[in-house]
């Protein structure tokens, strides 16, 4: 048990690093630093944490700076677990600089490089900590300064990649290292450090995260190191992406442990924050019977405990862009167990009620049987993207060309990405829907803006009716993007609610353990430069459902979408 975090430095570091530097030199003889680094800890110090907290922000700083490094010429995880030791048992703050220094020095003399020509940077570095010199020494700062302008585009062999002719960064050379035991404290500080040094330089909204980011480091320094098996840790790593509130941010891993905790099994409902409560919206199709519980439940209790108190509980471990994100998020979490049923409290019609329902293994519980399109009354038509087969697109607007209306629902994510093809169809001429921002190779922790994002052509037979796209708090993604492009239609509007505000790639990279974890990589803006990121997209007129609707089996932003056509 680990009741006293904060514990006397002077009982202990002499014992602390002992034992680190004993395991260490063992497994160095043993060359095994790819299954084990060797390192334990039994407790942490406050100054221990602080130099923790230096090694992860200059680690980084060499890994995306450094010329021996990028090109691989050294492995720089088992770099990490030589140096803890050493800096883990130092006295003060100057002796870790010292130790900093001859490390980083020992690497080799590096030359100036030419800095590329500034362009429309949105994202600057947050490197000023480099200069400051009540946080280094004036010896370690001047080397890192000196490295900070090195400037290196060819990153074929680094941590961090760049494809030709792609935007995209590719974290493909980071190493999953799958067998690590999970009471290592090096391997369980190599994945926190590696994920902290990517967000740090390579996601496009650091700036919007609403975290601080070097205090998040300094409280998942020793709660990395508590960790003493793969589910605890598992779950320390699912606890850190939530920090950077990116719906993006997810976390699996490969033997399914997480599956396991969260439970195999789910009840079949789905669900939404409507007037503040928890509404039932439907129900899994081949389940329909099994249950009593209707359509406009509002969901009151989980086995007797508030349901607002399981959403708090449980979306600790997942990542979501805003609180609406969050609900929307737990519809694969909050019925989640290993039982075969759960106890819900309801309310319906003003009166309480329990409900016993059975839950079933969630693999293909929604099962998609809706249509990509339909004409509906009054000669309109009807998009469903999430339903789409590739190409689907001409097809369907050869028939749409003359109708009064489109609808275009993007609460659904489409399964074709239709940006360009239905754009065509819809603009009259060409026009910029979206500014993107994108890692500069030769300056980690820069995001600069690339081309304007355009859609449509010259087309003097755009369509000419009125366009609707149906959006909420599901739209995210290439949703949230095709949205932004079709609005720019002549006769377009939004309606609905904010979207997910989760816009751009989903960039893909592992940590020790067997973990994979993902980011938003690049930055979507609308074409004033204003931010998409966690606010989401604007409807151009505001409307939610209500409980009643939900009720009566209305879909009232169809209904809105409908009369704002016939209209």
């Amino acid at each position: 048990m680990r009741k006293n975090l904060w514990v006397g430095r002077s009982l202990l570091i002499g014992l602390v690093a002992l034992t680190i530097l004993v395991s260490l030199g063992m497994m160095k003889n043993r060359g095994l630093l790819d299954k084990e680094s060797g390192i334990s800890i039994e407790h942490l110090n406050e100054d221990q944490v602080e130099n923790l907290h230096k090694l992860c922000k200059v680690w980084g700083f060499v890994k995306y700076h450094h010329p021996k490094v990028i090109a691989a010429s050294v492995n720089w995880d088992y770099e990490l677990f030589r140096i803890i030791p050493k800096v883990i048992e130092v006295k003060d703050s100057g002796e870790v600089d010292k130790v900093l220094y001859n490390w980083v020095n020992n690497l080799g003399k590096v030359k100036e490089g030419i800095r590329p020509d500034k362009k429309d940077v949105m994202v600057t570095p947050d490197i000023d900590w480099i200069k400051d010199d009540k946080f280094l020494s004036k010896e370690l700062s001047d080397l890192l300064v000196k490295i900070s302008k090195t400037y290196i585009s060819k990153r074929n062999k680094a941590y961090t990649r760049f494809e030709k002719d792609s935007i995209f960064v590719d974290f493909k050379n980071e190493k999953p290292y799958p067998n690590m035991q999970f009471d290592d404290d090096g391997y369980k500080l190599l994945s926190l450090f590696r994920y902290w040094n990517i967000i740090e330089y390579y996601y496009p909204y650091r700036t919007v995260m609403g975290e601080d980011w070097d205090g998040v480091l300094t409280a998942f320094i020793p709660r990395f190191v508590q960790c003493r098996d793969s589910i605890s840790y598992k779950l320390t790593v699912a606890e850190l992406t939530t920090k950077i509130h990116d719906s993006h941010g997810w976390v699996r891993d490969y033997s399914r442990e997480l599956e396991k905790y969260w439970g195999y099994n789910v009840a079949p409902i789905k669900f939404q924050l409507v007037e503040n409560k928890i509404v039932v919206t439907d129900k899994a199709e081949k389940y329909a019977m099994d249950s009593n519980i209707q359509k406009g439940d509002i969901i009151l209790k989980i086995h007797d405990k508030d349901v607002f108190e399981v959403i708090k509980e449980r979306s600790k471990y997942i990542s979501a862009s805003n609180d609406k994100g969050i609900i929307r998020n737990m519809l694969y979490y909050l019925f989640r167990t290993s039982d075969n049923s759960l106890i819900l409290t309801l309310e319906r019609d003003g009166k309480t009620l329990k409900e016993n329902i059975n839950c079933y293994n969630l693999t293909n519980m929604f099962e998609a049987n809706e249509k990509s399109h339909r004409l509906l009354e009054g000669n309109i038509g009807y998009i469903n993207p999430g339903a789409l087969e590739k190409g689907e697109i001409d097809n369907i607007m050869s028939k749409y060309r003359d109708t009064k209306g489109l609808i275009v629902d993007l609460r659904h994510y489409p399964s074709d990405f239709i940006v360009y093809s239905l754009g065509n169809y819809l603009m009259a001429q060409k026009v910029v829907f979206s500014k993107v921002t994108v890692a500069n190779p030769s300056v980690p922790g820069e995001f600069v803006f690339d081309e304007d994002l355009k859609v449509g052509s010259n087309n003097p037979n755009y369509y000419k009716g009125k366009v609707i796209i149906i959006i909420n708090e599901s739209t995210q993604s290439q949703a949230e993007f095709t949205t932004m492009a079709l609005r720019k239609a002549p006769n377009a509007q939004v309606i609905g609610s904010n979207s997910s505000g989760t816009d751009g790639n989903i960039a893909v990279f592992r940590l020790p353990g067997g973990i994979e974890t993902a980011i938003t990589g690049v930055g979507i803006y609308y074409p004033d430069k204003s931010e998409t990121q966690r606010v989401g997209l604007s409807p151009d007129i505001y409307i939610e459902p209500t409980i009643q609707g939900i009720k009566e089996g209305r879909d009232e932003l169809l209904e809105k979408a409908l009369e704002l056509i016939i209209n």
